[in-house]
């Protein structure tokens, strides 16, 4: 029991020896100071605390690593440490921008999977603990993580929320504010996997299973950054995410079983990789194309005005408003532009009635109580430019 738990401790130190944990908060820390003051700019505040970015996947990003790290463990996969390196390398270069498009598995681990195709010409230049043979297996280990990868990063997107994407302004075509909303989630799974260095010895003849010819065993605690970033201005951020992950969750069935082909025919392996960089890429283009050719979902309307956002912890929370419904009174007034919405609250200033379309068209009803102190706008944003208005309020002053 001792070694076991000297070989976890060694694990867990290992794991905060790897730069990619200290990047990733980093990067998620840079993308949200970022965002924080975009917010700041367009609507006048914060709307989403530091951080948010990682929202609602970091248990769910632990359990996934937990499960996967089963499966990697009790099939005994090791893999090469250049192939580590890749994905150390290409995570920091493809979110060097604060980007997390490129943060998919596919991405990551598809251009790891490249650049050792040239491994034989640059061999002899690597320290020697580098230049170890890359084996059939450790490429078929690595593309059928890739897809499995691929297969989680399309549970999260299932599973995404309407307060886990942020809302943006622009200006349309014809010089109107538009709403959009930005989906950028990031997650850190951190995976175990089995290492020919260490001080576990196995007994069991079933065990490992894939035999590399070591006779003990250690422990690496690695993560993995999965990410992903899409503007959606043409539908429900939800209900993109949801068909998105649908066709992401087939791609990544596909790879998984086109990789664990290569057990028997090895160019498989590199088949895999080109179905995940293509079919990723494709996808990306396909949601990308729908949503331009679509009228701009939050846009100024003769019915009311929709809600863009909800800030966290604000009345509008507790009313149940959510993004995408249209308010189109208030205490009995028709609203048509914020100045309206406004002017309506100010009518009462104990007690709000709003009268509100949702996203079938049916109409509803939700009130409350208002106290001191609270927002004045009860936490609803509105595609409304705050320089505009600033400015607008200045000129009705002087």
């Amino acid at each position: 029991m001792e070694i076991w738990l000297w070989e976890i401790a060694k694990a867990i130190g290992r794991l905060f020896l790897n730069p990619l944990v200290y990047w990733f908060f980093m990067i998620t820390a840079l993308a949200s100071a970022a965002r924080i003051k975009q917010e700041r700019r367009s609507f006048g505040h914060k709307i989403f605390p530091m951080m948010d970015e990682m929202y609602g996947h970091r248990l769910r990003g632990f359990l996934y690593g937990v499960l996967l790290s089963v499966i990697a463990i009790f099939l005994t996969v090791m893999l090469h440490p250049l192939m580590l390196l890749g994905i150390i390398f290409y995570s920091v270069l493809f979110s060097i921008s604060k980007r997390f498009s490129w943060l998919s598995s596919a991405y990551t681990f598809g251009f790891t999977s490249i650049t050792l195709l040239f491994y034989p010409y640059f061999q002899a230049y690597l320290p020697a603990p580098l230049q170890l043979e890359l084996t059939t297996l450790q490429w078929v280990s690595f593309t059928t993580l890739m897809g499995l990868l691929l297969l989680i990063e399309a549970s999260m997107l299932r599973t995404l929320k309407v307060d886990q994407t942020f809302p943006e302004i622009f200006r349309g075509a014809r010089g109107k504010m538009l709403g959009q909303h930005r989906i950028k989630r990031i997650s850190l799974i951190p995976l175990v996997l089995i290492w020919p260095v260490g001080q576990l010895d196995f007994a069991a003849d079933w065990w490992p299973i894939l035999n590399f010819g070591e006779t003990s065993y250690g422990f690496v605690l690695f993560p993995l950054i999965i990410g992903f970033e899409q503007v959606v201005k043409g539908a429900l951020p939800t209900h993109m995410s949801k068909r998105f992950s649908q066709f992401l969750f087939i791609l990544g069935l596909v790879v998984v079983a086109v990789a664990l082909s290569g057990f028997y025919f090895g160019v498989f392996t590199l088949v895999s990789v080109i179905i995940a960089l293509a079919g990723r890429e494709w996808l990306s283009y396909r949601l990308r194309t729908q949503d331009q050719r679509q009228p701009a979902l939050f846009n100024p309307s003769e019915q009311g005005i929709k809600v863009l956002a909800v800030t966290p912890g604000s009345p509008a929370i507790d009313m149940d408003l959510r993004v995408g419904e249209t308010i189109v009174k208030v205490n009995g007034i028709d609203i048509v532009k914020r100045d309206d919405f406004y002017r309506a609250l100010q009518t009462n200033r104990a007690f709000c009635k709003l009268e509100v379309l949702d996203e079938r068209g049916e109409l509803r009803f939700v009130q409350r109580a208002l106290y001191q102190n609270e927002h004045h706008e009860l936490g609803i944003i509105f595609a409304i430019d705050h320089q505009e208005q600033l400015n607008e309020q200045t000129s009705d002053i002087s």
